[in-house]
C-alpha cells in the first residue's frame, strides 16, 4: 500500500472524522443501566466482534471492497438492511454511511463516481477504500478496531468506565479482531450474518428509554 493509501486509511478511521459516530451506542447505553462491570463490558464487545458487526458489516465491506458493478453494490446494501431489523441499529448503518459518502465525496471525489441510494456505512466504506487503493486486509483491521473503540468511547459516558479502562479493553479484544478478519477475508460470504439477539433486543429498548445521551 502506497503511502498516500496508508494515509487515507488513517484519515477515514480517526474517531475525529466527522461523520457523527459519537452519537450512536448501538444499544450500549441500554446495558449500561444494568451495572455493567468492565469484564462484563469486554465480554459484550467480543460477542459482538464474534456474531455481530464483525461479521455482518465486515464481511459487508469485504463484499463491496471486491464487487464489480453497482448492482452487485445495490444488492449487497438490501441484503445488509435485511440483516438489520432493528431500526435504531439500521437507521444507525445508513446515517453514518451517507455522511460518509458525503464527506468523502467532498474531500475525495474521485472516491465516490456514484452515490448509493441505501448507502450502509460498510458499503460505502468498501468501496470508498477500494477507489483509494487502500488495500483489504489493514481496511478490515482498522474498521473493527474503529468500531470497537467507538463503542468504548460510549460506554466512558453512560457508565463508571475511565479512558484508560477502555483501552485495556480494546487491547485484550485485538487478538479476536485479528482472528475474526482472517475469517471475513477467507470467505466473506460465508461470514455475512449476525446472531446476537440480546444485543438486538437492548438496541430496542434503547429507543424507549425515559431520557438517554445517544440516538440509538
Amino acid at each position: 500500500m502506497t503511502s498516500a493509501a496508508f494515509l487515507s486509511l488513517l484519515q477515514i478511521m480517526d474517531s475525529q472524522f466527522p461523520i457523527g459516530s459519537f452519537a450512536h451506542s448501538s444499544g450500549l447505553e441500554t446495558y449500561a443501566l444494568m451495572n455493567l462491570s468492565k469484564e462484563d463490558l469486554a465480554e459484550l464487545l467480543a460477542v459482538n466482534l464474534a456474531c455481530g458487526f464483525g461479521r455482518l458489516d465486515l464481511a459487508a465491506c469485504a463484499l463491496a471492497y471486491r464487487a464489480d458493478s453497482d448492482d452487485a453494490l445495490y444488492l449487497l446494501c438490501e441484503e445488509l438492511t435485511a440483516w438489520k431489523p432493528v431500526k435504531g441499529l439500521r437507521e444507525t448503518s445508513l446515517k453514518l454511511g451517507k455522511r460518509f459518502q458525503t464527506l468523502i465525496h467532498r474531500i475525495y471525489p474521485q472516491a465516490v463516481d456514484k452515490f448509493l441510494d441505501m448507502p450502509h456505512q460498510a458499503v460505502v466504506l468498501g468501496k470508498v477504500a477500494r477507489n483509494l487503493q487502500i488495500e483489504l486486509e489493514p481496511l478490515l483491521l482498522a474498521f473493527a478496531q474503529s468500531s470497537l473503540l467507538s463503542q468504548l468511547t460510549a460506554a466512558t459516558r453512560c457508565m463508571p468506565l475511565s479512558p484508560e479502562q477502555a483501552q485495556e479493553i480494546l487491547l485484550g479484544l485485538q487478538e479476536s479482531i485479528a482472528e475474526v478478519v482472517a475469517d471475513v477475508l477467507a470467505d466473506p460470504r460465508a461470514n455475512l450474518y449476525a446472531a446476537t439477539p440480546a444485543l438486538d433486543i437492548r438496541a430496542q429498548q434503547q429507543a424507549h428509554l425515559y431520557t438517554r445521551l445517544f440516538q440509538s
